[in-house]
């Protein structure tokens, strides 16, 4: 029996969701309508999709919604529990809006894009998403919110750096990311030049730092004492260093809820498979960067080529030649989740900065040649991302042979 379809689009938004319904004819079923972001909201589209279903006698429904942040995922999943009658489609936003403009729609409203999102779906017939395990979903909340507080951890540095100019500049131009830990400990007691230059060398080696709680060095102490005395500093007294004692607190919290949230994502990780990722083979992607990267890939037999997958994260260039008066130069096309392109970004350079392997030479041989050294990066990153494609595909490891 062949099967018939009815299309629905799904205009989805935080508190309400518009909806449209078309046949294979392009025309409208029902009259569109408005559902709540609510369980009686879902329930009422469920029970209005049974009737139709019902009263058109069609076998299947084919459900179109954008991918509008994470506001689509409730609905989505809830359908799904639902009947599998219903093949759910997540669509890029660019695609619709392409779709749009292809047809010369002027208007722009909630329910107009509902009606463009079931048009486009009756039109491409577009195959039903596959969804990712639902541990990879949970992976990539955590990956976001680590990259929030990496994001607030640097401003907080920032700050804390223009707060030290203040009370100890000496100290400030020694900073360095290595010695933060022990820097921190020591500004959360003594956050001035005056405090650190009036304290004696025991009362600051009795200070601790680090998991296990390792008195401060000696030779440290003695630097950061000789890097206080006759300072600069234009701000003393009483009161000097309560803002680096907040920043230094901020920061030493920041600090422990990423390495929470990195002790997380490895966990997650072992409840889908018992053995590290394929992808940490490769010199200069870490544990954590392995499993983030599979979590935004998925199941990567939904992209049949590696030049789909490329496509998808936005890693192919964009030529724009046409005629002798146009000639743009190329670029990354940038679209899909920019997530993945910073995670591919710095393991490139992780790999650069390590000057050895195929990847290496491929950079290498590009910058010899006169590209630019960011062009060269970004074809590095492609390459990288279809080495990945290929592991992932084959579940093997990395043979650079094979490159």
């Amino acid at each position: 029996m062949e099967k018939s379809f009815l299309y629905a689009g799904i205009d989805v938004s935080k508190l309400k969701h518009d909806v449209a319904i078309v046949n294979e004819q392009k025309k409208l079923v029902h009259k569109m309508f408005v559902i709540d972001d609510t369980r009686d909201g879902y329930q009422m589209l469920h029970n209005k999709l049974s009737r139709l279903k019902q009263k058109y006698q069609i076998t299947q429904f084919s459900i179109g919604m954008e991918a509008t942040s994470d506001y689509w995922k409730n609905i989505y999943y809830y359908l799904k529990q639902q009947s599998t009658d219903y093949q759910l489609t997540v669509i890029n936003p660019i695609q619709t809006r392409a779709f749009a403009r292809a047809i010369l729609r002027r208007a722009k409203t909630d329910a107009v894009n509902a009606k463009d999102i079931a048009l486009f779906m009756a039109e491409k017939k577009l195959a039903p998403s596959i969804d990712r395990p639902s541990v990879f979903e949970n992976i990539k909340d955590v990956d976001t919110q680590m990259y929030h507080l990496k994001k607030q951890q640097t401003m907080t540095i920032n700050k804390l750096r223009i707060e030290l100019g203040k009370v100890a500049p000496e100290i400030e131009r020694e900073f360095c990311s290595k010695s933060a830990r022990r820097l921190f400990a020591l500004l959360k007691n003594f956050p001035t030049a005056e405090a650190i230059s009036l304290a004696s060398v025991e009362q600051l080696r009795q200070i601790r730092y680090g998991k296990k709680q390792w008195p401060l060095p000696l030779n440290f102490v003695v630097k950061m004492k000789r890097l206080a005395h006759d300072s600069i500093a234009h701000k003393t007294g009483n009161g000097s260093g309560v803002v680096i004692q907040s920043l230094v607190r901020r920061l030493i919290g920041l600090r422990q809820e990423i390495e929470y949230l990195n002790h997380q994502l490895v966990l997650l990780y072992k409840e889908i498979s018992d053995t590290d990722s394929v992808l940490t083979t490769i010199n200069g992607i870490g544990i954590q960067t392995a499993i983030v990267l599979e979590a935004y890939i998925g199941d990567v037999n939904r992209f049949p080529t590696a030049k789909q997958i490329v496509a998808y994260f936005g890693m192919n260039p964009t030529v724009c030649f046409s005629g002798s008066s146009i000639r743009r130069s190329s670029r990354l096309e940038k679209k899909g989740d920019g997530i993945v392109r910073h995670k591919l970004f710095m393991a490139t350079i992780n790999i650069v900065r390590m000057k050895k392997g195929p990847i290496y030479k491929f950079y290498q041989r590009l910058v010899d040649s006169g590209k630019p050294k960011l062009v060269a990066i970004g074809a590095a990153m492609r390459k990288l991302l279809t080495i990945i494609y290929q592991m992932l595909k084959n579940n093997e490891k990395f043979d650079p042979d094979k490159v």
